[in-house]
């Protein structure tokens, strides 16, 4: 499996939904996700990130609020929403990088 600072760098957008179990529903976060890489298998990256276990992501990307979804292209940061989403709004997300 690659890790986190290789797949956000590829040229393939990478949407990350960054949990932490003590804050929200993981499992909404989980459904959404699944149904996304679904939708987008070979066109886009769609990961889940517990950040409960890692606080220096937290640090490096500021957050403050989660869920927090930040779609990544090449390494740069390209959008952030935060906070309850639709399937909807992640793909309209993800389609914007395409």
């Amino acid at each position: 499996m690659k890790h986190f600072e290789e797949i956000i760098k590829e040229k393939t957008p990478t949407l990350v939904a960054f949990a932490h179990a003590g804050k929200q529903d993981v499992a909404d976060v989980k459904s959404l996700t699944d149904e996304l890489r679904k939708k987008y298998a070979g066109k886009a990256n769609i990961v889940e990130f517990d950040n409960s276990f890692n606080n220096y992501i937290n640090h490096d990307f500021r957050i403050t609020a989660y869920p927090c979804y930040i779609l990544f292209k090449e390494g740069q940061e390209l959008m952030r929403e935060s906070g309850k989403k639709t399937i909807t709004e992640l793909s309209e997300l993800v389609e914007r990088a395409l």
